[in-house]
């Protein structure tokens, strides 16, 4: 059943395909630190299209996001796309914090540090595991609905996620922490 939209209809659509398409440019991004800007060049394509047009008729809203995400992301890699041939995290990632007075400033220095550790083991695995962390932990997703997305069996998506966790225990520390081998 095709669907009459517009400009006005911009937030709605936004609302509705944001979460599809943030899964979709995840799973297909060679570096994690282009997927705001791949989102981001996604809907504003989207508006320039409903600007220019007084309307659209499209069949699926999401489809036709995720197909203007698709191209987005052709065009950002180039011929890279193609092969792959990425890395997925920029050398030089840093986070800049402020630091609000009414929470505890010991505890939360340990939650970064803790975090950045986790963060520099997860970097050194395969682009695989980097995506199962992501969609798992930071979008919600269930073991099956990431091994659909990756295109890979659950039982992998549950053998990298348990495996990467378990050697993080072994082998993570925070800096300073004396008890911790």
């Amino acid at each position: 059943m095709s669907t009459q939209v517009s400009l006005k209809d911009f937030e709605n659509i936004y609302n509705l395909t944001y979460h599809p398409v943030l899964k979709y440019i995840m799973c297909k991004c060679s570096n994690i630190c282009d997927v705001n800007d791949l989102i981001q060049d996604t809907y504003v394509e989207l508006y320039h299209i409903l600007k220019r047009k007084d309307y659209l008729v499209i069949d699926n809203i999401i489809n036709y996001v995720i197909g203007i995400a698709k191209k987005k992301i052709q065009r950002y890699y180039g011929i890279f796309y193609k092969v792959k041939m990425f890395s997925f995290w920029n050398s030089k990632d840093e986070m800049e914090i402020d630091i609000p007075a009414d929470f505890d400033l010991e505890d939360t220095i340990l939650t970064k540090l803790s975090a950045e550790s986790v963060l520099r083991y997860i970097k050194k695995k395969d682009s695989r595991v980097i995506k199962i962390f992501y969609l798992y932990y930071y979008l919600d997703l269930k073991i099956s609905e990431i091994a659909v997305e990756l295109n890979i069996s659950e039982s992998n998506v549950k053998n990298l996620l348990y495996r990467t966790l378990k050697e993080m225990k072994e082998n993570t520390k925070i800096e300073g922490d004396e008890n911790v081998q």
